[in-house]
């Protein structure tokens, strides 16, 4: 195999007329039968890198992927071009099943695209000696490593059907890993001896700026240009993206939601519009992006701090994947940092949490120590965090530590919760509800929702709004039907469907069979990338080489196209200083909040507050809130 014959099978079925640069060497390596990890920039096209050797073979490409979505529209993309692929997603009965398993071990395809769950199913597992696989394909393979930002249970198993496919060549394909998901990757995947592909994640046409704002909305409006190609905005909240999607759309411009809450048919007509001429900016969560192939967004905002640095690099990388210019804008302001730090400190749990909780299931399942393995045990989320005072999500953050850790496995569906539409709020739906015998109470707690719930299907927990309302859950669920009989609002009943399987016996109460040094170790690792995300955003030097840095890359030059790159040097004292007397005049801030509304360095800015005292221009309280004098 040949580079020249790889090149014009990429002309010939995908009609490009040569590699993007890395390409040819990865392609060429793979269609030799050689095993290799290939780190490529997000938009550096990895798809490529497997599908291209894949039909050279000419044989069955087996792609592993963490997405439904993704798979399904690579599969469409791979038929439209007549080559036959299949995605072995959703449900599938035994007869199907083995209709296509015949059919694929006929060799019918040319890729078969499965989840890792079901690649390490019995059933698949048996077949595979039968099936005819030329190559065997990880994507997104930075989801096997515990010290990564998606981090995921399943792909910690895959070692075990990279042992049964050892004749044949292995290609590991992802955008974001540092050295030590790069360890895992090697390690977890039997690939120590592989080659390793390592373009720099640099996206030199992506320009990166963050605003420090009291108005986000003013200065979104002020930076959007819907016009120009598309936009992506992202946000953490579910409720936010409709709230967003709102507003733009009163301001005249083409703007959608999508978030994981909506059905897949909502999803996928939202996806749709945005990448035709339906819709030109999507306020999204990050359950949006990954797979998706629009060369023309040139602009990405964040109005939320991502996790770590590997999620805003993924995000940010949509944009300019046609290699013109883009931007991503971060609208920044005090709130969003302080949600932020909140929800870190909400979101962690330590060893001894997770002791208490593996306890507290054991009792609660009458599972005495010594018993309990392979034991299904049914769980009510809502009814644990009422019973334990604990927030749903630091429950479900525990369950998943303990699946992680191999105690438990978790059911498909085991978050799922009750969905809520308001189609009237404020007085409109207290008056309406009033005029209902024995509704105005739930009324009251219903007006008090998040404004989510106002406009679209919001997960809520009956339980806690009966406890709310101080009612029996069978009167809630009347008084919500009454509710819905009178059109004031939709709901969907969803009875917790929360099981647990017990891997292994239960332990002695205070024992739990998990390394409390590795836990700590997990908690460091979670401090260190929202460290170096804060970093991201308020430390000093260029935005795009502190990401590399992140990423293992320490000797890239300044970008020269982020704010940090392009702004002046740093302006006279006595300008700082004017600048910040305008502030102070307008009203008395901490020097936190100073530093959000000032594009200076922090340090040059500590330097003025200090020199301005001395000056007497402003004083500190004791409460470090700096006031004119």
């Amino acid at each position: 195999m040949t580079t020249e014959a790889l090149q014009h099978l990429l002309r010939e079925v995908w009609g490009y007329p040569d590699f993007r640069p890395g390409q040819a060497e990865i392609v060429l390596h793979c269609a030799q039968g050689k095993d290799g990890i290939a780190l490529l920039p997000t938009g550096g096209g990895k798809s490529l890198c497997y599908q291209v050797p894949g039909l050279a073979r000419e044989a069955c490409t087996l792609v592993i992927s963490p997405l439904i979505s993704l798979m399904e529209d690579q599969v469409a993309d791979l038929q439209a071009r007549g080559i036959p692929a299949l995605s072995l997603a959703g449900d599938i009965d035994a007869k199907a099943w083995d209709q296509v398993m015949d059919r694929a071990i006929g060799g019918a395809y040319s890729f078969l695209y499965l989840s890792p769950e079901r690649a390490l199913s019995a059933r698949f597992m048996a077949r595979i000696p039968y099936l005819p696989l030329g190559l065997l394909a990880i994507d997104e393979a930075h989801c096997i490593s515990q010290w990564g930002h998606d981090f995921r249970p399943s792909y910690t198993s895959l070692g075990r059907l990279r042992e049964q496919l050892r004749d044949i060549p292995c290609l590991a394909v992802t955008a974001s890993a540092t050295p030590e998901v790069l360890a895992d990757i090697q390690s977890l995947l039997l690939l120590d001896d592989a080659r390793v592909f390592r373009q720099s994640f640099a996206r030199p046409n992506v320009q990166i700026r963050i605003h420090p704002t009291s108005q986000r909305e003013h200065t979104l409006l002020q930076l959007l240009r819907p016009k120009d190609g598309k936009q992506i905005i992202y946000t953490r909240s579910r409720s936010q993206t409709v709230h967003w999607a709102k507003r733009l759309q009163e301001q005249g411009i083409l703007a959608g939601a999508y978030h994981a809450g909506m059905t897949a048919e909502d999803r996928s007509a939202q996806q749709s519009a945005w990448m035709g001429d339906g819709l030109t900016t999507m306020v999204a969560t990050n359950a949006f992006g990954m797979g998706i192939d629009q060369a023309h967004v040139r602009q990405v905002f964040h109005l939320d701090i991502p996790d770590s640095p590997e999620s805003y690099y993924q995000e940010i990388g949509r944009a300019g994947r046609d290699g013109e210019m883009a931007e991503a804008h971060f609208l920044l302001d005090s709130r969003v940092q302080s949600t932020f730090e909140k929800r870190l400190k909400e979101e962690s749990v330590s060893w001894e949490d997770l002791s208490w909780v593996y306890n507290q299931l054991g009792s609660l399942g009458q599972i005495a120590v010594g018993d309990g393995f392979q034991v299904r045990q049914s769980i009510d989320m809502d009814g644990l965090a009422l019973r334990w005072n604990k927030p749903r999500r630091w429950i479900a953050l525990a369950l998943q530590s303990l699946e992680r850790e191999g105690i438990f496995r978790l059911n498909e569906g085991w978050k799922d919760q009750a969905r809520i539409q308001l189609l009237l709020h404020g007085e409109a739906l207290v008056r309406a509800a009033e005029s209902l015998p024995g509704q105005g109470h739930v009324a009251y707690a219903l007006a008090r929702m998040e404004p989510g719930a106002r406009s679209e299907f919001t997960a809520f927990s009956p339980k806690a709004l009966a406890h709310r309302v101080d009612m029996p859950i069978p009167a809630l669920y009347a008084s919500l039907n009454a509710l819905t009989h009178a059109g004031i609002l939709h709901w969907e009943h969803q009875e917790s469907n929360t099981q647990i399987t017990w891997l292994m016996a239960r332990a002695a109460e205070g024992y739990l069979p998990i390394s409390r040094k590795k836990i700590q170790d997990l908690r460091t690792s979670k401090g260190h990338r929202a460290n170096a995300m804060l970093g991201l955003l308020h430390g000093p030097g260029c935005r795009m080489r502190h990401i590399l840095d992140y990423f293992g890359e320490k000797d890239y030059p300044e970008c020269g196209c982020c704010d940090r790159c392009t702004q002046s040097q740093s302006r006279g004292r006595m300008a700082l200083l004017a600048h910040i007397l305008t502030l102070l005049q307008e009203k008395s801030s901490s020097a936190r909040e100073l530093k959000f509304a000032l594009p200076d360095a922090p340090q040059d800015i500590d330097t003025a507050l200090r020199e301005g005292i001395q000056r007497h221009l402003w004083e500190r309280s004791t409460h470090g809130i700096y006031q004119i004098v």
